[in-house]
């Protein structure tokens, strides 16, 4: 059994992530080791309102969010959605995505990026 603490987390701050808007705040789970080879990311994403994170292409993975708090919009290759709490995203490899925090508190999920060919 394995046990990380809260305190043991990472976080970092991204500027203008993937030409979106404002400071992007990503607090790892946990680190590249212990997620092995299948997994590159496990981690809670916080956009500030009004702040985004620009279109970006996921290549030889899929991205998964899972919706906490707040509300907003997404582009999925071109297609535009409104989430909010309880909301799932799947970007599947090969495919493009955004998100727009267009709420007026933060908008917090959870991300997951899987290897497609581990």
């Amino acid at each position: 059994m394995m046990i990380e603490q809260s305190k043991s987390k990472r976080m970092e701050i991204k500027q203008n992530m993937r030409g979106g808007k404002g400071d992007i705040e990503i607090t790892h789970i946990t680190n590249n080791e212990i997620l092995g080879k299948n997994c590159r990311l496990f981690a809670q994403i916080t956009v500030k309102p009004g702040d985004s994170i620009g279109e970006h292409q996921h290549i030889n993975e899929r991205e998964v969010f899972y919706f906490l708090q707040g509300k907003g919009i997404v582009i999925d290759n071109g297609k535009e959605a409104e989430i909010g709490p309880g909301d799932v995203m799947v970007t599947p490899d090969q495919s493009s995505h955004s998100v727009i925090n267009t709420g007026d508190e933060d908008l917090v999920f959870m991300a997951l990026i899987l290897n497609e060919n581990a």
